[in-house]
């Protein structure tokens, strides 16, 4: 993953989920958004950090890898703002706690 995050991001640091959306140049099939990339040793060291259940806290970072390939980013404050509420309301949809609290 640290390879991964360094080769693409420029970040030499491992990182929870990569998301790599479809490249607009060979994109033929619309419902294929792109490919994630979710690393297992930092989504269970992040369970136990935030003192979530393992299986929401990959539901969390499943969610959160496909909002990126939907266009989404966290970039700017509210970005991460609009961001984060639409996590929320996923996970609250999908019998989970809500991953951030305003």
């Amino acid at each position: 993953m640290k390879y991964l995050n360094f080769t693409y991001r420029g970040q030499n640091t491992a990182t929870n989920v990569l998301s790599f959306p479809v490249n607009q140049f060979i994109k033929t099939n619309y419902k294929l958004l792109g490919d994630l990339v979710l690393c297992k040793h930092i989504i269970e060291y992040e369970s136990l950090k935030y003192k979530k259940i393992l299986e929401s806290r990959w539901a969390h970072m499943t969610i959160h890898g496909t909002l990126h390939l939907l266009g989404h980013d966290h970039k700017k404050e509210r970005e991460a703002y609009i961001m984060e509420k639409i996590e929320n309301k996923i996970m609250l949809s999908l019998n989970y706690e809500e991953p951030y609290f305003f």
